[in-house]
């Protein structure tokens, strides 16, 4: 694999402050570990960040006193790292003063918000629904100066659209899998397991990456006709469709791709089933651009499956973003107006399942460029597990 650039994360945290002071925000505790990551490059299993007007600072414990500056001046992070026993002493002397702040509420539990509020900060918890009213009158009663309120998709906004180091990342895995996929795939004419077929294509992915994306998907014959089905024990059979759903992971990102095959020759409704499909995303992925809605590209795909009568088949969204996790923002579906921008990467992943019958879907990872999308998932479309 071609060495990759080093991700820079310093420029982030103006971003990141622009975002909070749209936000009404004079700070933000951030608690989400991949959140985390992409503002210091920390990948940790253990740290709270404060960000203020003019301060980052990375909280973690001894076990990272010697990895977390190392990563961080790595990463060309400007935050600092206070390592204590203690983070919510630090956190509440690092936020001390601060007017209204910001607690990632996609990401705490009950139990970790419950914690913030009464053994870090002695302060109201809110929901985002709540007035500034409500909010001040609580914080007033509570006694500390400043406020807590609920923040939702800050930073994960933020993440959906990639730099150049991000998108490498992304490629370098999608590479992976394409030639992973590429010297696996014949094995599906010998009639193996869903699950011996996912651990022989894993192996080989883990023998160039750092590890799967998620557990690969392996869907044959009826079970190809459910959407997101558990790999098993059922064997394959020729002459019938089988999904395999498939990623790769380098350092720290994410590629995501499915191919559909089947082993013989289709029948005419087979082969009308999967060119369906692969015409409908390639339309998903004519349509995806930087200023263009996620519901245009939905619909997009969308049309030419309803087009062939199928519109109820297709049981779920288009596709949804990728890079340090596997679903990211921005969603791919009819009820979402999420915009894309310039390097935003998302999947285009239509699918028609027939009960009884069988599934095709087809997927890759795309990134939004201003020529258009571009696919970073390579893998030939192609029925026929031996010719790809």
């Amino acid at each position: 694999m071609t060495k990759l650039a080093p991700v820079d994360v310093g420029p982030r945290v103006e971003r990141l402050r622009s975002s909070m002071t749209g936000a009404g925000l004079d700070g933000l505790l951030v608690t989400s570990p991949m959140n985390i990551r992409w503002l210091t490059g920390f990948t940790g299993s253990h740290a709270t960040v404060t960000v203020t007007a003019d301060e980052v600072q990375l909280f973690t414990d001894s076990r990272y006193r010697d990895r977390a500056p190392a990563e961080l001046d790595a990463a060309g992070s400007r935050a600092t790292v206070v390592v204590s026993r203690n983070v919510g002493d630090g956190v509440r002397d690092a936020l001390a003063g601060v007017g209204t702040i910001g607690a990632e509420a996609d990401h705490l539990t009950w139990a970790q918000a419950d914690t913030i509020r009464n053994d870090w900060f002695n302060a109201g918890w809110f929901s985002a629904g709540s007035s500034k009213s409500e909010r001040r009158d609580a914080d007033e009663v509570s006694g500390d100066g400043g406020e807590i309120v609920a923040t939702q998709s800050l930073i994960a906004g933020l993440r959906a659209s990639k730099d150049a180091a991000e998108i490498a990342r992304i490629e370098a895995a999608a590479a992976i899998v394409d030639v992973a996929l590429g010297s696996c795939a014949p094995l599906l004419a010998t009639g193996p397991t869903e699950r011996a077929f996912a651990r022989q294509l894993e192996a080989a992915i883990r023998a160039e990456a750092d590890d799967v994306a998620f557990d690969t998907i392996v869907a044959s014959g009826p079970n190809a006709a459910i959407a997101h089905h558990r790999t098993g024990d059922r064997r394959i059979h020729h002459g019938e469709f089988v999904i395999v759903d498939v990623g790769a992971l380098v350092d720290g990102y994410r590629s995501d791709m499915t191919r559909t095959f089947l082993v013989g020759t289709p029948n005419a409704e087979q082969r009308r089933h999967y060119d369906v499909v692969a015409h409908a995303q390639q339309a998903g992925v004519e349509a995806m651009a930087p200023g263009v809605a996620t519901s245009d590209v939905d619909a997009a795909a969308r049309a030419v499956i309803a087009d062939a009568g199928w519109a109820e088949f297709f049981e779920h969204g288009t596709g949804h973003g990728v890079g340090l996790d596997i679903h990211e923002l921005p969603r791919v579906a009819s009820s979402v107006d999420d915009i894309y921008t310039e390097g935003t990467v998302a999947t285009v992943e239509p699918g028609v399942y027939l009960p009884g019958q069988g599934g095709v879907r087809v997927e890759d990872t795309c990134v939004a460029t201003e020529g258009g999308a571009r696919r970073l998932t390579g893998f030939p479309k192609v029925l026929d597990p031996t010719a790809g």
